[in-house]
């Protein structure tokens, strides 16, 4: 549903267009969304030069507006009407609003109705390809044989609208992915990227991607083959399911586990067979160890920061396969978060998503686990907020130590000695401090 003050700013706009003599129409996700009743927050717009004309209207008010698209012919402004709301207006495709649909991606997406009508809450939806009765039966149907040709990064948008609607995508649909997925190499690295994000996102993708796998289309963006898919994908419903429902995992830590950057540990899940003899000594090379998935990553235009975060979470997966056991000694679990770092708890759900779990949940198997959240969220973390009993300059100062290597040691034990209780006051820290340098002597 749209909020009274975005439906009073589209009476502004269809005012100004009226005037222009250029009749508007609401298109694509904006129509699907209403028929469906959720939220709406972004409205699609078309009309002759309408882009151009949104600008103009934008200035009248004292709105922003940002050029999204500047090709000839269909350019798109989006005018921001707050931080998560907006209108895209662009421009129509062909002379008639029949030809402007006729070009887009589904049939849900492809019906239009003029602005007033909408506005009115009135009848008159152009629905020429069925988007409607596919609403009804939760389909998604691709409108042509050439919808894939004209946009390759369309097949993406099948699973993901798949993944957020709950629908399900027609067999015809699926064949056409099938023939046409080796045309994804022709779209912009970073397109495919973003159009990643937004699926792995999605709360329930584990059939959508098993959809993916099949026609052949991860494949294609990844290069990777999977030898037993059959696992792969019991572990992939696993880790969604503790994202759904990680009270049932981890009660204590729920919250943390939640805002995890789910859509990364989800493909750090897919992308860990690619480099399987990684290293946990490895993670400081240049591409932490783990060159395949790097190179992928890289080439897919990830930022440095997702690179990071994925090849380290995985990293942090061959670590804790090896060395998680029971009744951990507080050094043991010290050791652990200060090689897991910030991915730790990435590498912990990862882990926990490959246990050989029965039909339940065996919170037996949980409890090395938990054990490490309970370590790292409620003392190594509180830890490294605190002031250190002893820093370099006191070091350098006390002892006429220069900087180097061993100075480094030293704080990194004085670091672990404190975390651990077994220094408490800055006498203590020293001593720790002289016992190191003379035993480098």
């Amino acid at each position: 549903m749209i909020d009274t003050q975005t439906q009073s700013i589209l009476l502004e706009l269809l005012n100004f267009s009226s005037r222009r003599n250029i009749k508007l129409f609401v298109v694509g996700g904006t129509l699907r969304d209403h028929y469906l009743q959720q939220k709406i927050t972004d409205i699609d717009l078309t009309g002759k030069d309408i882009a151009k004309i949104a600008t103009a209207f934008a200035k009248s008010l004292n709105l922003n507006s940002i050029p999204l698209d500047k090709t000839l012919g269909r350019s798109t402004t989006r005018i921001i009407l707050s931080r998560q709301k907006h209108l895209d207006c662009t421009d129509m495709q062909g002379s008639r609003i029949e030809e402007d649909l006729s070009q887009r991606d589904f049939t849900m997406n492809a019906m239009g109705q003029e602005l007033p009508d909408f506005l009115a809450s009135k009848n008159g939806v152009i629905d020429l390809f069925g988007g409607r009765e596919d609403l009804d039966n939760k389909t998604i149907q691709a409108i042509s044989g050439s919808v894939f040709v004209a946009d390759p990064l369309r097949m993406l948008r099948a699973f993901r609208f798949a993944a957020t609607l709950g629908f399900t995508i027609e067999p015809h649909t699926l064949k056409k992915i099938f023939n046409d997925k080796e045309m994804i190499s022709k779209i912009a690295a970073e397109r495919i990227w973003k159009e990643l994000l937004l699926f792995f996102g999605a709360d329930n993708t584990g059939g959508p991607v098993i959809l993916m796998k099949e026609t052949g289309l991860f494949s294609c963006l990844t290069s990777i083959s999977f030898t037993d898919w059959e696992e792969v994908s019991k572990h992939y419903n696993r880790l969604e399911h503790i994202f759904l429902n990680p009270h049932l995992y981890f009660p204590k830590y729920a919250p943390e586990v939640i805002s995890s950057k789910f859509s990364l540990i989800k493909l750090s899940l897919l992308l860990k067979n690619m480099d399987i003899n990684g290293a946990i000594e490895d993670k400081k090379r240049k591409d932490f160890g783990t060159p395949k998935t790097f190179e992928t990553l890289k080439t897919l235009k990830a930022s440095n920061s997702e690179i990071a975060y994925i090849c380290r979470s995985i990293q942090n997966l061959n670590l804790f396969s090896r060395t998680i056991t029971t009744n951990l000694s507080e050094s043991s679990l010290y050791d652990l978060c200060l090689k897991g770092g910030d991915q730790l708890v990435a590498g912990i759900l990862l882990q926990v998503c490959t246990l050989p779990f029965s039909d339940n949940i065996e919170n037996e198997k949980l409890v090395p686990y938990e054990q490490l959240l309970d370590f790292y969220f409620t003392r190594y973390l509180p830890a490294l907020e605190e002031k250190s009993l002893l820093n370099g300059n006191d070091i350098m100062t006390i002892f006429n130590t220069p900087p180097s290597p061993v100075l480094a040691n030293v704080l990194e034990n004085i670091q672990r000695a404190q975390i651990l209780g077994e220094i408490k006051t800055f006498e203590e820290a020293k001593s720790l401090a002289a016992k190191i340098l003379k035993s480098q002597e």
